[in-house]
């Protein structure tokens, strides 16, 4: 196991540094990428490129870059905001999370309810109906979800408070219910959309697991089809589903570009977005280099967890102990 850690960990290291790199150098290709914003102070201009080494060749600017991480905890000065990027950055992730856990939270247990449902059920009409159900969220464009279900409970049935997720002025001057109503549309539609992908891996994965012999034995020693599914298949099915849940925390953290553009979430996948269409790729590059950061760990935890889901997993080898 430790050997194990040492290897991913090191390959992790390596990966990192390279990805990271490869994004630094496809920022700086980038045309007037370092150009200064229209009005800015040209003085502090000059003095952001002495310090950052934008006047270098990229190799050295990346240099720069690495040592102001290790030397200062700076990664970087935004030109937009004229401050530190860490300091814009991580204030912003408490918003994109609160949007983001609720429904991280409760499309887990439903994914895979609907998915055993599906899968107990195979070739029935429920089965039927989940599955077109699955193939319709699958096909549809998340944004399209989302904009239809703005005009229709917001704007045509008056069910929604709000369009848009109340900002802290509004809830300090509307009280904090009507904020937690606001939140309760988009949490909604997140998790709904959220929910169709993984429960087709349950679905696939146990269908696949209630035809193999030991739950055939299972059922000869006096055990029902649901009850062999529960205490022995569910287990092997979800092995699978495992990382995509574990990975999902980048979501969570990182948030979502079009979900904080429709909802009006000031959190980090609009202050991305942003940040890339005014060229302010210090803060573009700290966005990369954490959410590629979490990924990273989020697929070392998956694979360790995987152990404790299916013991046949050895950690490591690579086989599966028999």
């Amino acid at each position: 196991m430790l050997k194990y850690l040492a290897k991913r960990m090191g390959l992790m290291v390596i990966t990192f540094v390279i990805g990271v790199f490869l994004y630094f150098t496809f920022l700086r290709l980038i045309p007037d990428n370092q150009e200064p914003p229209i009005g800015s102070d040209n003085t502090y201009y000059e003095e952001l490129v002495k310090k950052e080494g934008w006047d270098k060749p990229i190799p050295v600017q990346f240099a720069y870059w690495v040592r102001n991480i290790f030397k200062t905890g700076s990664f970087g000065y935004s030109k937009d905001y004229a401050r530190d990027v860490s300091a814009v950055y991580f204030g912003r992730i408490p918003a994109t999370v609160k949007v983001n856990i609720v429904p991280y939270i409760l499309s887990i247990p439903i994914a895979i309810s609907v998915g055993v449902l599906a899968a107990l059920y195979k070739n029935r009409a429920i089965d039927h109906i989940i599955s077109v159900g699955i193939i319709v969220f699958i096909s549809v464009p998340t944004f399209v979800t989302y904009v239809v279900a703005q005009y229709i409970f917001y704007y045509k049935l008056g069910w929604a408070p709000d369009y848009k997720i109340a900002a802290p002025m509004e809830i300090a001057e509307k009280g904090f219910w009507y904020g937690v109503s606001t939140y309760i549309m988009p949490i909604t539609l997140i998790t709904i959309v959220s929910i169709p992908g993984s429960a087709r891996t349950v679905r696939a994965e146990l269908t696949e697991q209630l035809t193999q012999d030991y739950i055939l034995l299972a059922q000869s020693k006096g055990l029902t089809r649901t009850q062999a599914t529960f205490r022995h298949a569910l287990k092997n099915a979800i092995a699978p589903f495992l990382p995509g849940m574990i990975i999902g925390v980048i979501g969570v953290i990182s948030g979502s570009v079009i979900v904080e553009q429709i909802f009006r979430v000031n959190g980090t996948g609009g202050l991305f977005l942003a940040a890339f269409n005014s060229r302010d790729f210090a803060m573009v590059m700290l966005g990369t280099t954490f959410s590629q950061f979490v990924g990273l760990i989020a697929s070392i935890l998956s694979d360790i967890s995987l152990t404790f889901f299916d013991p046949r997993v050895r950690v490591g080898s690579g086989k599966i102990a028999s």
